[in-house]
């Protein structure tokens, strides 16, 4: 609800002036309405909503903004030049409804004939513009036709003065022609005339030459070019750029008929594929090195070193079942990896990083027992590469994440039944178990809150934000910790979740400032993701906002 505005006024013969203090309002949010018999005036939070007692001109009101407050002058109607003695009208709810529908609608009449007096005055500056436009060019095209109309008089007039000599001359070229045709003198003052008859006459004399002589055979060249994926020139500049494009886009590429040719550009040596592949999947361009190791794999399906390396790149994109299905192919494709690794060793790393990746992508899905005994079975085989450390370092997280990720379960369980205290525990438990198992400290701030515990849910709303903005690529943290570390568009959701419950704790401390700042961060990341709580969140500020402004009128 709008903060009903202060206002004074003053008043003589034929004007009303209303003085309204604008409270450090800005200019731009100030709205003043006017009727016969109405004045309004909006400035957030605050509204000045008048009956007048009479009725005004409002064509001939004004309003003055000078040192934050706003001055407004009410011309009286002509035929009321009296003092009114008060402001407002004073009736029943009936007759003051019956006012303001009729003030409403005479406002509405004189809006719409001033609409259309514009509408007119518009039309005929239209028209008058055309007119004087239609006016400069029949003025142009006038003296364009004079001109035109002094040439032809002029020429007209020459050619009758050279009429006998023109008659002259022509006398003697047709004797000279009939006794020599091939040399003719044509009268310098009128040769154009005379060498346009000449070359008429030598004309038809070549075309009746030109019937004896032989026509030339008829000759069809055909002229082939290259196909091309491509509408461009087939430059070596970029050829390599367009053999990488097409390998990155491989999947929608398969309707191209020139891909699947049997002469076209797929017919690729799967082993360069793989090792264009190797390129983008060092330079971080999994997703084309994906399309690339496909592309192999295509042409032969038996190459498991370009398998193993696709998941591993699934394995990077989080992609665990992808990941899955690969690696469960190429340990099953026992007779290949024997042909494609020469010695023991390189068949034995082969194998263990594929139970490594197998193990990891169970974890990304949540499958733990069938990720603990993937990292078994690595541990198993016997390499000389650094795998065992790794090996060991995933199963000494795994346990301890499976311990910590039940006591998670039993505190969900806990706080879905409405036990609190025993939730809490739960959560605490898992804490101590796991220390980067960030889930069970984001929930535990959402018991805090149930509980009306504001102090600790600040305190783990913050602990959670300073673990979310730390990044767990190092030597820090175990290679199974960072990987299963959310994603970061969850990242920004879980953002958005804690300074929302940050809020709330701030506000249970009557902290609004405090409790404002922390909601319109919150907006700004929804804002950013998209977040379907952005209209909500936005209206929560807007509610805080009143309440610090309410706040601030009392005091």
């Amino acid at each position: 609800m709008p903060i009903t505005g202060e206002y004074t006024w003053e008043e003589t013969d034929d004007h009303i002036k209303v003085l309204i203090p604008l409270k450090g309002v800005s200019p731009t949010k100030v709205d003043v309405f006017t009727a016969p018999t109405i004045l309004k005036v909006a400035y957030s939070p605050y509204l000045v909503n008048l009956d007048l007692y009479a009725e005004i001109e409002c064509e001939k009101c004004k309003a003055i903004l000078k040192d934050g407050t706003l001055k407004i002058l009410l011309a009286k109607k002509d035929d009321q030049h009296t003092l009114w003695g008060k402001l407002c009208f004073a009736g029943t709810k009936d007759e003051v409804k019956q006012r303001r529908e009729k003030a409403l609608r005479e406002r509405e009449e004189k809006v719409k004939q001033q609409m259309e007096r514009v509408a007119r005055k518009k039309v005929e500056e239209e028209r008058m513009v055309f007119q004087q436009h239609m006016a400069l060019e029949q003025k142009e095209q006038k003296r364009i036709d004079d001109a035109k109309d002094k040439e032809k008089r002029d020429a007209e007039e020459l050619l009758y003065k050279a009429f006998p000599k023109i008659h002259c001359s022509s006398s003697s070229s047709r004797q000279t022609e009939k006794s020599s045709p091939k040399s003719i003198k044509i009268s310098q003052e009128f040769n154009a005339i005379e060498a346009r008859l000449l070359l008429e006459d030598l004309v038809d004399q070549d075309c009746d030459e030109c019937d004896d002589l032989p026509h030339r055979p008829i000759i069809r060249v055909a002229f082939r070019h290259t196909p091309r994926i491509f509408k461009t020139p087939s430059r070596e500049s970029t050829a390599k750029r367009e053999q990488e494009f097409i390998l990155k886009n491989r999947t929608s590429l398969k309707g191209n008929a020139l891909l699947n040719a049997r002469n076209g550009i797929c017919d690729v040596d799967p082993m360069w594929s793989k090792t264009k592949g190797d390129e983008f999947m060092n330079q971080g361009d999994y997703c084309s090195a994906i399309n690339a190791y496909s592309d192999a794999l295509e042409a032969d399906g038996t190459n498991v070193d370009a398998l193993g390396s696709r998941a591993s790149c699934y394995l990077h994109l989080r992609q665990g079942k992808q990941c899955i299905k690969d690696c469960l192919d190429a340990l099953g494709m026992k007779d290949a990896i024997e042909s494609c690794f020469g010695s023991i060793e390189e068949q034995r790393q082969f194998e263990k990083e594929c139970f490594l990746h197998l193990g990891m992508a169970y974890c990304l899905n949540k499958e733990y027992t069938k990720g603990m005994k993937s990292f078994e079975e690595a541990r198993i085989i016997k390499e000389s590469r650094e795998h065992g450390n790794i090996v060991d370092q995933c199963i000494t997280y795994l346990t301890v994440l499976m311990e910590a990720n039940d006591w998670k379960d039993d505190a969900d369980r806990l706080f879905a039944e409405g036990k609190l205290s025993d939730a809490m525990y739960s959560y605490t438990k898992a804490l101590d178990v796991d220390p980067l198992f960030i889930n069970p400290l984001i929930n535990r701030t959402a018991c805090h809150l149930a509980m009306r515990n504001s102090t600790g849910c600040i305190r783990d709303s913050m602990k959670a934000l300073q673990s979310l903005s730390q990044s767990r690529q190092g030597s820090g943290y175990p290679v199974l910790a960072s990987l299963l570390g959310p994603s970061l568009h969850t990242k920004r959701k879980w953002i958005v979740t804690l300074l929302c419950r940050l809020s709330s704790a701030r506000r249970l401390e009557n902290d609004l400032v405090g409790s404002l700042e922390d909601l319109e961060e919150a907006l700004k990341n929804a804002r950013r993701i998209n977040d379907i709580h952005a209209d909500a969140i936005e209206k929560d500020i807007m509610i805080l906002k009143k309440e610090l402004a309410t706040l601030k009128s009392k005091n």
